[in-house]
């Protein structure tokens, strides 16, 4: 027969387990974002645009700070310049991106790099714990292409005859968006990117409505959404498809040194 001690203990050991945290495992999180350079639309045509993602509870990625840093000092954050303490329990920086000599993903980068079928727009690393979640924040993610234009209040005779003096240097957006890892049971990943392709990319003609002898309008999206939960295995590449764009997501333990 069980005696009380031994049932006291049963119940201050369930307590604990209750009221204690379990130490989070951390995770390794790389990802590429590629455009598809000839995409197959096969009928496919985007007329309205979808909404942007919210960036609600997300955060940059931190960069230019050591690996290890003071746990009653936290981590810098896009909000408030603090990570709390209570996401730092391991001297680790939450949501922190790793060089590139960490990467685990190069060749299939240079794939993609090499290819005439896609163009690589963003390669990036780093490292989380694995949250609920509830505590765990999304991962913002964003890149810009600078292009050359012309100042349009310059005349154009003068530009000409000032030959690229006046050219200023422009950015366009590619994509805006949120990647977001997340643990219970299960390793699951959020995805969650706008992708502003080049203008043009599809041609919808559609009428005015009650004019059928009036030529047709032209009328498209300006960009496009690609939204997608998934449940993930460690060490495999995952791969999220859009027609005009993708991402390829692996996710495995950090090595801690």
């Amino acid at each position: 027969m069980v005696n009380k001690l031994t049932i006291k203990t049963i119940c201050l050991f369930v307590f604990l387990l209750i009221g204690w945290p379990v130490q989070a495992a951390w995770y390794q999180v790389e990802l590429i974002v590629f455009e598809h350079l000839n995409p197959n639309l096969d009928g496919e045509q985007w007329s309205e645009n979808p909404g942007l993602p919210s960036r609600n509870d997300s955060i940059d990625l931190i960069t230019g700070i050591a690996d290890q840093i003071d746990v009653q000092s936290g981590a810098m954050d896009s909000q408030d310049n603090q990570v709390h303490p209570e996401e730092n329990t391991q001297g680790l920086v939450p949501y922190k991106a790793l060089s590139s000599d960490k990467f685990r993903l190069k060749k299939d980068f240079r794939i993609l790099e090499l290819s005439s079928a896609y163009r690589p727009l963003l390669h990036v690393a780093w490292q989380q714990p694995g949250l609920h979640r509830n505590s765990v924040r999304a991962v913002h993610l964003e890149s810009y292409e600078k292009t050359n234009e012309i100042d349009t209040h310059i005349s154009e005779e003068f530009v000409d005859s000032q030959k690229a003096e006046y050219i200023y240097t422009a950015a366009e957006i590619i994509f805006d968006g949120i990647v977001r890892l997340r643990s219970a049971h299960f390793l699951h990943v959020d995805v969650d990117l706008a992708f502003f392709p080049e203008p043009g990319f599809q041609d919808i003609k559609t009428p005015i409505q009650g004019s059928e002898n009036i030529t047709p309008v032209l009328q498209q999206a300006d960009y496009v959404r690609l939204t997608e939960s998934r449940r993930i295995k460690l060490n495999e590449l995952h791969y999220f498809d859009h027609p005009l764009f993708g991402v390829i997501i692996q996710v495995s333990r950090l090595e801690i040194n």
